[in-house]
């Protein structure tokens, strides 16, 4: 038996405005559905974030719908659990996911499946706030295994939640909070892909993200996801498998060095030899009064402008006078604020956080603010 393992395909996110971004997303999502038809696998789990919004646009669901009608002719089902990208905003609200669910799509949320001699669990995204609250992870989780009814069959889990270490600020350890009865434990939310881990017999894996989403993403690190092969209770083989994402550069340099590191870029992506444009992030140290404008330029006259999709710029002015000294806890809280739009593309959540930077602003002290917290715990689920 085997079977296909992908996570956080962002389905309609249009990075940047581009439209060209959003037909990535669906692109390579399309190349691991390739992937899973030519392995021959038994069935997809994907760990969450199906879709980039609760609300996609009409085109997201149709090649959503179009992706599930191709796995459907191959006889390929694919079992997803909600992430919170996924998610609907109330009760009344119908999400893409179950839109899908009504054309072959298999929702978990808090459910069990049995497939072909393998117990399938499904947890849908929770806010790590509840968890700080009132409720247990392990209790949930003992709770849906003892929903199958042959123990002895494999056992996946699909999880789309907060672990340490991958998770610096999480209280949740994969070790400790998930029970061992399970044998191959599939995470998704965390962009970054991690080589599969081995707890005392049974493996925890991230796939990371099919395409890049934030400038921090190590770069060097393929996106793709995994193939997994069973013999009984036993994983016998667990292969990544890369898919063609668009690639994320990054640099940071002096100002002074620029014309020695744009020799360089041209060099590096001749030899790259990519088959799509590289998104560039810029980050320029100096002392000079340049602008983004001026370094573009620079770029323009190289002609290298036009061998990226998308260029984004950081001007670090190393600057300091007297002012600096005397500054403002309402000059300090803009800085954050205008710095979450150079380190998060994800406008929906960048507007989720300034929301909060501004909210905390407004209390005089931290005792108000901790009050406005236990009553509005809303507030902080992103």
């Amino acid at each position: 038996m085997r079977f296909l393992h992908i996570s956080d395909t962002h389905l309609g996110y249009q990075q940047y405005n581009i439209k060209d971004r959003e037909r990535d997303y669906f692109d390579v999502f399309q190349e691991a559905i390739d992937k899973a038809i030519e392995k021959n696998v038994d069935f997809i789990i994907h760990t969450g974030d199906f879709f980039h919004s609760s609300r996609p646009s009409n085109e997201s669901i149709l090649d959503g719908l179009y992706l599930i009608k191709k796995l459907k002719d191959h006889k390929i089902p694919m079992f997803v659990i909600p992430g919170n990208h996924d998610r609907g905003s109330g009760t009344r609200d119908r999400n893409a996911l179950e839109i899908l669910s009504e054309f072959g799509l298999r929702l978990l949320n808090s459910d069990f499946v049995e497939y072909n001699g393998v117990n399938i669990f499904g947890l849908k995204y929770i806010s790590p706030i509840h968890f700080k609250r009132s409720i247990i992870l392990k209790d949930i989780l003992y709770n849906l295994y003892e929903k199958a009814t042959d123990k002895n069959n494999f056992n996946i889990l699909m999880l789309h939640l907060e672990f340490a270490p991958v998770f610096s600020s999480s209280e949740l350890q994969t070790i400790s909070d998930i029970p061992f009865e399970y044998d191959y434990v599939g995470i998704g939310h965390y962009h970054q892909r991690q080589e599969p881990i081995k707890e005392e017999g049974r493996y925890v894996v991230y796939p990371g993200s099919t395409e890049y989403t934030q400038f921090n993403e190590k770069s060097y690190i393929e996106k793709g996801c995994y193939l997994v092969e069973v013999g009984g209770k036993n994983i016998e083989k667990i292969e990544f498998v890369p898919l063609n994402a668009r690639k994320f550069l990054s640099y940071s340099i002096d100002y002074s060095e620029i014309d020695k590191f744009l020799e360089d870029m041209e060099k590096d992506l001749n030899n790259l030899n990519l088959n799509k444009k590289p998104i560039l992030s810029l980050n320029i140290n100096t002392q000079e009064n340049i602008s983004n404008k001026d370094i573009l330029r620079i770029l323009e006259s190289k002609n290298l402008a036009d061998e990226f999709l998308h260029i984004k710029i950081f001007v670090n002015q190393n600057k300091r006078d007297i002012s600096d000294d005397t500054t403002s806890s309402n000059t300090e809280s803009f800085s954050a604020v205008e710095k979450l739009k150079e380190v998060v593309d994800d406008e929906e959540l960048r507007i989720k956080l300034e929301e909060i930077f501004k909210m905390a602003e407004s209390y005089e002290n931290v005792k108000d603010l901790e009050e406005f917290i236990k009553h509005h715990p809303e507030m902080f689920e992103i």
